[in-house]
């Protein structure tokens, strides 16, 4: 006997379904019925939960954005220094990109419909200001405590956060990254413009 989904398995599993058609074919070539028949629901079942496709599209980027935010705000509310945050979030987020590949090429799907979408692009832009607003407390953190030296928070952390866009771009693309050399490399890079006394 099939066990009954919850409304949030449903929606998780139409969620999963959807990524996997918008990075085969494309938003614009994507249909209700092939997320459907990929998911092994009817139509019908799609429209109980979401009311069009691009809702279903929305729901994925929220829970990109939910996933990024819940990371720095964990890491922020630690109690270390602002440069092991730093390294912490490399980290993460660097081995979550190299480990997850559907991650990597929804990212290039939701860049396309960020350049297409006005809709689209304001949400991105929006979820762009709240990872720098979260980088920007993590950098006054460390310039208050005389760890790092007096830059401008924002844009400190708008350079992060741009080049964050850009490592998430190589992998995407495919391009052949070592890993550990990137995160030694580049925290010695960051963090020797960063710190108090650092070479500069």
């Amino acid at each position: 006997m099939t066990r009954h989904r919850s409304p949030e398995e449903r929606r998780a599993q139409i969620l999963d379904a959807a990524k996997k058609c918008f990075i085969r074919d494309g938003f614009a070539h994507t249909r209700v019925d092939d997320i459907a028949r990929e998911a092994g629901l009817s139509k019908g079942g799609i429209y109980f939960h979401f009311s069009s496709k691009r809702e279903i599209f929305d729901a994925l980027h929220d829970l990109e954005y939910e996933r990024n935010m819940a990371v720095l705000a964990s890491i922020g509310q630690e109690d270390i220094p602002a440069s092991e945050k730093l390294t912490r979030m490399a980290n993460q987020m660097v081995t979550y990109f190299h480990g997850n590949e559907e991650h990597r090429r929804f990212l290039i799907v939701l860049g396309e419909m960020g350049m297409r979408e006005p809709e689209v692009h304001a949400r991105i832009l929006d979820s762009h200001r709240s990872y720098v607003d979260a980088l920007t407390e993590i950098i006054e953190a460390g310039a208050d405590s005389g760890e790092f030296r007096e830059l401008s928070p924002r844009g400190v952390a708008m350079f992060l956060k741009l080049l964050i866009d850009g490592i998430e771009q190589g992998f995407a693309l495919g391009y052949e990254i070592d890993i550990p050399d990137l995160i030694t490399t580049g925290l010695a890079l960051v963090q020797g413009g960063l710190l108090a006394g650092g070479d500069r």
